[in-house]
């Protein structure tokens, strides 16, 4: 079944947040609503409605990510939300068919959504790529590891210090997948009211930060981010100087983060969590700007099977000349759009997909996939 499905005017965005408010339980004071509801503008917000009423609705957030040293242009899905009597009606099916088609249509390459369901958005071509480790440790846990001639300093968003920008991007350039922030998303989204500490090295140099609260005889650090062992000892014995403050911690960490590991007891609790989904919109556009940035002295014949985007089902031949849809070849290798993303943004190796039964082709086919990787592992630590 079809919906129709239109753009909110400024004088639905009301509707749209009480909708928000009703789906996901949760109530905006008065004095804030119009700031949240001024948030909307730089939104394309998309609704389906019932004899005038709106039924549901969805945020499409234009974005960029890294992966690697390069940026690409990224659609964010947010604010998806029905109201009850509406549901398994088949309405988000439409507007997640419909923010495809938009995001292709604008040139976004790659969307990315946090999902209520993992299972759910996998049927519309998402897949998990991002997973965070929380690390949980109490006081007797607070043991420096090693002296560093470095420092630290402490901001707050008010205090918006250039170098916080620098290093983050320092950061997410040796990873796929991480949102290129603006100073507004910083002080919006990334800090709020949280504190930042900044490691600088003996001659000053910035090499690593991590953002915290501390309330309630709690530290809680939302980001850790360590530019090497250094900024990593350092940041870690600025934390253990809480001790007297705190009685427990909690930590997100990067899964591949090694401070666990350094701890003088690393017999701690720590809680492995899949976060985010993305997907490549469309295949042909994405591989010709990707293969631009890599060194690729082959030729590939892909095979993409793809429920929700048409344009990204076919056989495509890979090649140093750029990417094109071709006629379908005996030496093929075949996936579903979501194992492709898994492969470029480094989820998992081709060799490990084809074991899990996602990938089929010959094995020296599939083994060219990995020229089609980058040294750059998956991570993402903003929220939308």
């Amino acid at each position: 079944m079809t919906h129709s499905i239109k753009k909110l005017e400024q004088k639905l965005y009301e509707e749209s947040l009480q909708l928000s408010e009703y789906a996901f339980q949760y109530k905006v004071p008065s004095e804030k609503r119009d700031k949240r509801l001024q948030k909307l503008k730089v939104q394309d917000v998309y609704g389906i409605f019932s004899e005038g009423s709106l039924a549901a609705k969805l945020h499409l957030l234009s974005l960029e990510v890294w992966i690697g040293n390069e940026k690409y242009s990224m659609g964010g899905i947010a604010g998806v939300a029905t109201y009850p009597e509406y549901r398994r009606k088949g309405l988000v099916r439409s507007l997640l068919s419909h923010a495809l088609e938009e995001m292709n249509n604008k040139g976004q390459t790659i969307s990315m959504l946090h999902p209520f369901d993992i299972d759910f958005y996998r049927k519309f071509g998402w897949e998990v790529f991002a997973y965070f480790n929380k690390l949980y440790l109490t006081k007797k846990d607070l043991i420096p590891i090693k002296k560093t001639n470095g420092s630290i300093k402490r901001f707050t968003k008010e205090t918006y210090p250039v170098e916080l920008h620098q290093l983050y991007d320092r950061y997410a350039s040796n990873h796929s997948g991480m949102l290129e922030r603006t100073k507004e998303w910083w002080k919006e989204r990334s800090i709020g009211d949280l504190w930042i500490a900044i490691y600088y090295d003996e001659n000053h140099v910035p090499q690593g930060y991590l953002s915290y609260e501390v309330k309630n005889e709690k530290m809680k650090v939302e980001e850790f981010v360590p530019l090497n062992a250094e900024a990593r000892h350092g940041l870690w014995n600025f934390i253990c100087q809480h001790d007297s403050m705190i009685n427990d911690s909690e930590l997100v960490l990067n899964p591949n983060e090694p401070l666990s590991f350094l701890l003088r007891n690393p017999r701690v609790k720590m809680e492995r969590f899949p976060y985010f989904m993305n997907r490549i919109v469309n295949v042909e556009s994405f591989l010709n700007a990707y293969l631009k940035h890599i060194e690729f002295d082959d030729h590939l014949t892909l095979t993409i099977k793809d429920d929700q985007a048409e344009w990204n089902n076919g056989t495509f031949t890979v090649s140093a000349h750029g990417v094109k849809k071709s006629e379908p070849a005996d030496n093929t290798v075949v996936m579903d759009i979501n194992t492709l993303t898994a492969v470029i943004f480094g989820v998992y190796s081709p060799k490990a997909l084809m074991d899990m039964g996602q990938i089929e082709g010959d094995l020296p086919e599939v083994a060219k996939l990995e020229k089609l990787t980058k040294d750059v592992s998956p991570f993402f630590y903003d929220f939308f």
